[in-house]
């Protein structure tokens, strides 16, 4: 980084720092989000400059927040537009409704056989060593799947509570 350009970054961080502490409490939240759009768009503007990022790529990242701002009007604008993004909308609700169902289903015998790795029959030493041996792997507090490890527990339950 160039010694001017990092001068110029402290200087307008330590002043966006010292406006934010003169504001109110119930507004340092807004503020933060000034701060941090103002802090963006000058290193983005640097890197336009200094030829480290392609002006197409500054200016789709400039605008990104002002789309965000503008969505509301163009959906009221274009009726067709709205529609379509109603459908999105609802297309994803249907679908997290379904994975919510499926999710809450009664798990088969069959299926806990197969999520632990076991035949038909096993007994309840084989079912504890293959929930032990899966969910040492797959425990989320050792950076493992919550939902897999729910899972798991889930097969552990149904086989051996039948």
């Amino acid at each position: 980084m160039h010694p001017l350009g990092l001068v110029l970054f402290v200087l307008i961080a330590l002043g966006s720092g010292y406006w934010w502490l003169r504001q109110p409490l119930n507004q340092r939240r807004s503020a933060s989000g000034k701060i941090i759009l103002l802090l963006v768009t000058l290193g983005l503007l640097y890197l336009a400059i200094t030829g480290r990022l392609h002006w197409l790529g500054a200016i789709v990242a400039l605008s990104l927040p002002f789309i965000k701002k503008l969505l509301p009007l163009l959906l009221r604008t274009f009726p067709a537009l709205a529609r379509w993004w109603q459908s999105r909308r609802q297309q994803n609700q249907s679908q997290q409704q379904k994975q919510r169902r499926g999710h809450n289903s009664p798990l088969q015998e069959a299926e806990a056989l197969d999520i632990l790795g076991l035949q038909p029959g096993a007994s309840r030493e084989e079912i504890i060593s293959a929930h032990r041996h899966l969910i040492q792997k797959l425990h989320p507090d050792r950076h493992g799947s919550a939902y897999l490890a729910a899972r798991v527990n889930e097969a552990r339950d149904r086989l051996l509570n039948g």
